[in-house]
């Protein structure tokens, strides 16, 4: 049951950021608090293994959230199947970038903790 919180967490964690992003910066320089994000959840993570599966949900509820929060797209059908494939497929790459991020947050927590 704490493992399932902690992911729902980081799920929430993930879409604030995404949408704080959104909001106030959108452009290219989201990248760096979403980095700052994906190193923070590995560095809070308990072991190398949960490090690389928050920073997955992390990635993918990241970047879902931010581009659900841009669509400003058409409404029939096939439109909206072609963004919902292409919404899944691109979180899976943001989830993929993510989990190497949180992957190197637990890495620093390793270095730096005696």
């Amino acid at each position: 049951m704490k493992t399932l919180v902690r992911k729902s967490l980081v799920a929430l964690a993930a879409v604030a950021l995404s949408l704080i992003t959104f909001y106030f910066m959108y452009g290219w320089c989201d990248v760096f608090p979403w980095a700052l994000g994906a190193l923070a959840v590995g560095y809070t993570s308990k072991n190398r293994r949960s490090s690389i599966v928050n920073g997955a949900i992390f990635g993918y509820f990241l970047f879902l959230a931010y581009i659900f929060a841009g669509y400003k797209g058409k409404t029939y059908a096939l439109y909206m199947v072609h963004f919902i494939i292409f919404n899944m497929l691109f979180s899976l790459v943001g989830s993929l970038a993510c989990a190497i991020g949180a992957f190197f947050g637990n890495w620093i927590k390793g270095k730096f903790t005696p």
